[in-house]
């Protein structure tokens, strides 16, 4: 190596260096602004099993995610199971994701597109976003990216470790998330657009597809009759080009509300140049073939499948059972980056000028969105609430819509609470039949809070929140990011029970309640 490719080298890891700090810094802060979501408490729950009650959900239906609960489950014996403990093992993965966007980057694009990709991994407002949260979405994002390095290195090399790493890598991922294996269709594509750079490794290719089924069979066990199946899974469907939009929005600007076109033009404009301006080498041959062009493409080409093939194919799994949501494909956030700095790269070759003013431009928008993420209230906050109805001290019974925030209100009250579940409404309930449940419900109390949040999944029509306005006087309101609480007093009505009623069916809930629904 020469001296001038020495220093190149040396600077670019000095570079990398201070981008993980970067990285980490951003990460870092505000890391527990946001009250736990539902989500994270469910996450909680599963972790404060004991190993009988974590070990089995590899193979039950319907279990989402076990091995990063079963990973929380020795973290938080390790450092406990507050906001900021839970969520730093999301940061870790966050972290550590950035300087392997930088390795798989330089090995793709070269040593510019690869600090630009890193760059816009570090500050990136969405990547932040999951790096905060305490569910297994960096953690996926960790494990894709290794996965995808761990493949280039396995087709480069041929070798029987890598091979073999692989497979373990991509196997685990699945049981970090289910749609995991939406990446291995690019996997699976890249080895075919790429014939026959890749024809010594044919045998171990085929091989190792051919293995990889075989870890995913206790899941397809109960996911193949669930598509069969007429389950609906709660996601409303979306078309191709609104799960476009809806990825491109949230790739770039997360959570921030639309505010006119100016900000995503520019990710639309880097994106493209990124895909059809890019060429890492200059071309070879001018040729309309269809293999001239990948070759001669190869770099932008590689990254679009890796961009799209996940996309398409939840899109196709979507059309038997709707099931889109944005980070589920955050598998693809890796190759979302990569073409926008090969945009950066591509218009540098034009005009220096207007690819440093595009990259200042996304580094302001990524650090203002994360910002806003820090100081604004945007999950639902049942930290407030639980300190609200604490210190407010009435009440004697809580109910919740939906029944599930009664999990998260749990995390943050502490003491014991006494709790009822209202009817379930949406499932053609009757105004009558809600008064009988409501009168046993609340039988005996004569003070209830009312929380809701997300209450139109279980009560579209407010057929309870009727029923309680109808049969007592509202004492409190109040409103908190995503959760509304009411207090009302029923002593107009103590003591009464609806005929045929025994007892009323309230229930204790104990700070350490670790019985979850299924994710």
């Amino acid at each position: 190596m020469d001296s001038r490719a020495s220093a190149l080298v040396d600077a670019a890891r000095l570079i990398l260096v201070l981008l993980v700090i970067l990285a980490f810094a951003l990460r870092l802060y505000q890391l527990d602004y946001q009250s736990l979501w539902r989500d994270e408490v469910d996450a909680v729950l599963f972790a404060r099993r004991d190993l009988s009650g974590l070990l089995p959900l590899f193979v039950r239906a319907g279990h989402n995610g076990p091995l990063y609960y079963l990973i929380l489950h020795f973290w938080t014996r390790l450092v406990g199971d507050t906001e900021f403990s839970v969520r730093f093992l999301s940061l870790i993965c966050g972290v550590l994701a950035v300087p392997l966007v930088f390795r798989l980057g330089w090995r793709w694009v070269g040593w510019r597109g690869s600090l630009v990709a890193t760059l816009l991994c570090a500050t990136s407002p969405y990547l932040i976003w999951y790096s905060q949260e305490g569910k297994m979405y960096a953690l996926l994002f960790l494990s894709s990216l290794v996965s995808t390095y761990i493949y280039l290195l396995a087709l480069d090399r041929n070798r029987i470790y890598l091979w073999a790493f692989y497979l373990l890598l991509t196997a685990a991922s699945m049981y970090v998330h289910l749609l995991a294996v939406l990446v291995v269709s690019f996997h699976f594509l890249l080895f075919l657009v790429t014939w026959p750079r890749y024809r010594p490794a044919l045998k171990s290719w085929l091989a190792t597809f051919v293995i990889l089924t075989l870890p995913y069979v206790p899941l397809a066990r109960w996911e193949v009759p669930l598509l069969l199946s007429p389950f609906t899974t709660g996601h409303q469907f979306y078309r191709l080009h609104e799960i476009l939009t809806v990825l491109l929005f949230a790739f770039s600007l997360n959570v921030v509300p639309y505010r006119g076109l100016m900000p995503i033009t520019l990710f639309v404009f880097l994106l493209l140049a990124g895909i059809f301006l890019y060429r890492r080498t200059n071309w070879a041959v001018e040729s309309r073939a269809l293999r001239r062009v990948i070759q001669n493409h190869q770099e932008s080409v590689s990254l679009s499948l890796y961009l799209f093939a996940p996309i398409v194919s939840l899109f196709l799994l979507s059309l038997v059972m709707p099931i889109f949501t944005d980070r589920y494909l955050m598998t693809v956030v890796p190759a979302y980056l990569l073409l926008l700095a090969c945009g950066v790269v591509a218009i540098r070759q034009r005009s220096a000028a207007l690819a440093a003013a595009c990259l200042a431009l996304v580094l302001a928008s990524n650090l203002y969105v994360v910002f806003l993420q820090g100081h604004t209230r945007i999950k639902s906050d049942f930290r407030s609430v639980a300190q609200y109805v604490q210190q407010d001290g009435r009440g004697d019974l809580m109910m919740f819509l939906i029944p599930h925030g009664r999990r998260v209100f749990g995390y943050y009250y502490q003491d014991p609470f006494r709790w009822a579940e209202p009817p379930h409404t949406n499932r053609g309930v009757g105004a009558d039949e809600v008064a009988e449940a409501m009168e046993e419900a609340t039988a005996g109390h004569d003070e209830v809070w009312l929380v809701v949040s997300e209450g139109e999944l279980w009560d579209s029509r407010g057929l309870v929140k009727g029923w309680l306005e109808g049969h007592g006087v509202l004492l409190q309101r109040r409103s908190f990011a995503r959760v509304e609480t009411y207090l009302y007093s029923l002593e107009s009505r103590a003591g009464l029970r609806c005929a045929g009623c025994s007892a009323p069916r309230t229930r204790d809930y104990l700070p350490q309640d670790s019985s979850c629904a299924r994710l």
